[in-house]
């Protein structure tokens, strides 16, 4: 079967560009916020007072899912936190995923965020799961939080 380069059988439809990047910019911005050592409050109260957590949950399941994959493949092995909830537990493992991923030869980002591999699976159902946006969008901003650099 021939495909071009980067093309998966399952791959979902692209979410809308406007979308994809609305979120994503708040994203980067909440989680450079929460990088600032005079910023105090939790990810989720920051989040929810800026209407990240709104714009969020209004987001597409597969763009939840992307974003949550692609803030861990930026912060593979970075995240070291304590696992002392849902987010924090998904993080770690979501950024652990991505570590062993690129140490088993993996070096493209969209090869992490769209082969059907037990990360991808896991981030599927998370994102997939409306009663879970907060989780997923916590888990999201710890990860994004520990991206060294820019996130690209």
């Amino acid at each position: 079967m021939n495909m071009p380069p980067h093309h998966y059988p399952h791959e979902d439809p692209e979410p809308d560009v406007f979308d994809l990047l609305a979120t994503r910019t708040a994203l980067i911005v909440t989680a450079n916020l929460l990088r600032m050592p005079t910023e105090h409050r939790e990810p989720l109260e920051l989040a929810t007072h800026a209407g990240v957590l709104e714009m969020w949950e209004k987001a597409v399941p597969e763009l939840r899912r992307m974003l949550l994959l692609q803030a861990a493949w930026e912060a593979r092995g970075r995240f070291t936190g304590e696992a002392d909830d849902d987010a924090a537990r998904y993080a770690g493992y979501f950024s652990d995923a991505a570590a062993a991923a690129a140490a088993g030869g993996m070096t493209e980002r969209a090869d992490f965020v769209h082969l059907a591999a037990p990360p991808f699976l896991t981030a599927q159902s998370l994102a997939f799961d409306r009663d879970e946006s907060a989780v997923s969008l916590v888990a999201t901003l710890l990860l994004a939080r520990h991206i060294p650099g820019r996130w690209t």
